[in-house]
């Protein structure tokens, strides 16, 4: 927030999470700038015309070298976002997975009198699978669509997982039979037809607040 703060004019930026201010100006760039940021840390998304993105990049870093920020990539946005565990469209994510399966009915208002897709999901509003973590308790890391088993019976699969930094170890997220999602359940992921030993464990794997 500091850094930003200092390429924007006083009391612009939004207060909430999940909330966004449009027409700031950013370094003499008029941006949206939206409380969001996909890496379960205080961050912002700054949304601007394509033709003025590399001078708002450049006053980004420049603002920020005191602060000893550096640019990372896609594959390290992920890792973040995974010990957050935030689903990510195509993973936890697509036309085959309801809200609910995912974790996301916080963000559905069955209330409302009427959406597109209310019917579908009130017929399904006790779902038969749900997306949990996994620790990887064994030596290996599973990758998406692995299958998770228990006593040898297929269960679900994995949709996102990878060695996160942070935690120093491999965790991943699936989608399971909910009758066997309790955490401390133990279960096997394979991977590349090898079986490695995993827990079930409460997500997110890591949160700020901790």
């Amino acid at each position: 927030r500091d850094i930003l703060a200092a390429l924007a004019p006083e009391g612009m930026l939004p207060e909430k999470y999940y909330t966004f201010t449009d027409g700031v100006n950013i370094a003499g760039v008029r941006c949206l700038v939206s409380q969001t940021g996909y890496t379960g840390e205080h961050g912002y998304e700054l949304y601007c015309a394509p033709n003025n993105a590399a001078a708002l990049w450049q006053a980004l870093l420049e603002a920020g070298a005191a602060y000893g920020l550096m640019s990372c990539g896609l594959g390290a946005r992920d890792t973040l976002r995974l010990e957050a565990a935030m689903p990510l469209y195509g993973h936890e994510m697509d036309e085959t997975i309801t809200p609910f399966e995912a974790g996301l009915g916080f963000a559905v208002k069955m209330k409302k009198p009427a959406f597109i897709g209310k019917k579908a999901l009130e017929e399904n509003a006790n779902p038969s699978r749900v997306r949990v973590g996994l620790k990887m308790t064994g030596r290996g890391i599973a990758r998406e669509q692995c299958p998770v088993l228990l006593d040898g019976r297929e269960i679900g699969l994995t949709t996102s997982g990878t060695h996160l930094p942070y935690l120093a170890g491999a965790y991943a997220m699936a989608l399971i039979d909910s009758g066997h999602s309790t955490a401390g359940t133990t279960v096997e992921v394979e991977v590349r037809g090898r079986k490695i030993a995993a827990e079930i464990v409460p997500l997110p794997f890591y949160s700020r607040a901790k």
